[in-house]
């Protein structure tokens, strides 16, 4: 089983994505904040990790250059998420650019998009 890990720091979102990901054949491991996401993805070893860009203690980006820094790291795909950025292609040319992750999902959440870019970058369960 695939296991993908969501930093999220707000609860009801966290658990929406954890629930959605289960019932769709994903294991998940949640964090509430940028350092709790590292000490996850160094202790679980996941295959993806969805990271808001809005966390408490380190943002997201700062969470994924620390995550990318890490032996596994350049090759865990990453799907950033935000509520600020609303305009996903601007999102997805200004993520690309940058190479820090591989895809952007905007908030509110559209679920079934999220569920194709994370078969999209794991493969099908």
């Amino acid at each position: 089983m695939k296991k993908i890990l969501v930093v999220e720091d707000d609860p009801v979102n966290q658990m929406i994505l954890a629930d959605f990901l289960a019932a769709n054949g994903y294991q998940t491991v949640a964090a509430s904040s940028g350092p709790e996401g590292i000490e996850r993805f160094d202790r679980e070893a996941p295959d993806l990790c969805l990271v808001d860009v809005q966390l408490p203690r380190k943002n997201g980006f700062e969470l994924v250059r620390e995550i990318r820094s890490r032996p596994t790291g350049p090759r865990t795909p990453v799907l950033l998420m935000s509520a600020v950025y609303s305009d996903r292609d601007q999102s997805n040319r200004t993520i690309q650019l940058g190479t820090l992750a591989d895809g952007y999902l905007s908030k509110p959440f559209d679920l079934v998009y999220l569920l194709e870019q994370v078969r999209t970058l794991l493969g099908e369960v």
